[in-house]
C-alpha cells in the first residue's frame, strides 16, 4: 500500500482530516485543555514564560477575555496536541489593542497600519506540544503510512491550526490577519502557499520575530491558486471561507509582479 502511494506523489495530505481534528473551544472545560497546551508550550517546551505564574498549569493572560479559541486533537488518541487563539479587535463594543501594537510598536500604529484595525484579529498563542513530534503511529490511519510519509505528515501539522483561524474568524467577521511570528514559522507556511506580508523589521519578543499581517480573502485566494490541496484543509472545500474568484485573480498576479521585479533586479 506504501508503495503504490509512493509511485502516486504522496503529499501528506490524502489523509490528514482522518488523522487531526480541529474545532472551536466553546467550553470552559475545552478552554482549559487549550490553557493546559499552552502551559506546556510556553512554560515547559520552551521556557518562555515563567512556570511560577502558572501553579495551576494553564498558561493564560489578559488577551484572553477578548479572545477566541481553538483546540486540535489526534484522533486515534484523543490526545489535545494543540492550540491557536485569535485575539479580537472589540469586546463587548468596545476597541481593544491587539498584543502586536506591544510589541512591535510604531509600525503597529493606529493610522499607520495597512488593515483596517476593527476587523483584524491577531493569531497568537500557535501552539503543538514538541512530543508528538516523537509520536510513532501504531494504530489508525497512520499506522499504514511509511516512516517518510509520516514525516510529511507532520510537515503539514499546523494546517488544523490555521483553519480553526479562518472559521473563528468567519464567525466573528473578521477580514484580516496580524501576528508576530518566527520566521521558521512564516517559511514553513510560505512553502505551504500562506503567505503574510511583513510589517516593519524583526523585533526581539522570545527571541527574533517577525510582525506581520495578511488580507484574508486575498491569503486564501493565493493558497487556492498555488497550493488547492491545501485550500482543501483550510477552508473545508470552501465551506469556511468560499472564494473570492475576483481577489484569486490579484493574488495570483502577486507571484507574477515578485518574478518580474526578481528578473529586473537580475
Amino acid at each position: 500500500m506504501a508503495e503504490a502511494r509512493k509511485s502516486s506523489g504522496f503529499s501528506g495530505l490524502e489523509h490528514y482530516n482522518s488523522v487531526f481534528d480541529s474545532a472551536i473551544a466553546t467550553t470552559s472545560e475545552r478552554k482549559n485543555d487549550c490553557f493546559r497546551i499552552r502551559y506546556q508550550v510556553y512554560c515547559i517546551d520552551n521556557a518562555f514564560e515563567d512556570p511560577a505564574n502558572s501553579p495551576d498549569g494553564l498558561e493564560s493572560d489578559a488577551s484572553d477575555g477578548h479572545s477566541t479559541h481553538a483546540i486540535m486533537t489526534h484522533r486515534t488518541t484523543g490526545d489535545a496536541i494543540g492550540t491557536v487563539r485569535l485575539v479580537l479587535p472589540r469586546d463587548a463594543g468596545e476597541t481593544r489593542m491587539l498584543p502586536m501594537r506591544r510589541i512591535a510598536g510604531a509600525v503597529a500604529a493606529d493610522g499607520v497600519v495597512p488593515f483596517p484595525i476593527h476587523r483584524t484579529a491577531e493569531i497568537s498563542r500557535f501552539s503543538i506540544v514538541k512530543s508528538f513530534r516523537q509520536h510513532v503511529p501504531a494504530a489508525g490511519v497512520e499506522a499504514t503510512l511509511s516512516p517518510e510519509e509520516w514525516r510529511k505528515m507532520l510537515f503539514h501539522l499546523p494546517l488544523g491550526l490555521i483553519k480553526s483561524c479562518v472559521e473563528m474568524s468567519a464567525r466573528e467577521g473578521i477580514t484580516h490577519w496580524a501576528a508576530v511570528m518566527e520566521p521558521a514559522l512564516l517559511r514553513l507556511l510560505t512553502r505551504l502557499g500562506i503567505h503574510f506580508t511583513p510589517l516593519g523589521s524583526l523585533v526581539e519578543y522570545h527571541g527574533r520575530r517577525q510582525p506581520c499581517w495578511a488580507d484574508l480573502g486575498a491569503l486564501l485566494s493565493r493558497v487556492h491558486a498555488e497550493r488547492p490541496d491545501v485550500w482543501e484543509i483550510i477552508t473545508d472545500g470552501g465551506r469556511l471561507w468560499p472564494l473570492d474568484e475576483t481577489a484569486s485573480i490579484d493574488a495570483m498576479a502577486v507571484p507574477a509582479a515578485q518574478a518580474s521585479r526578481r528578473a529586473m533586479a537580475l
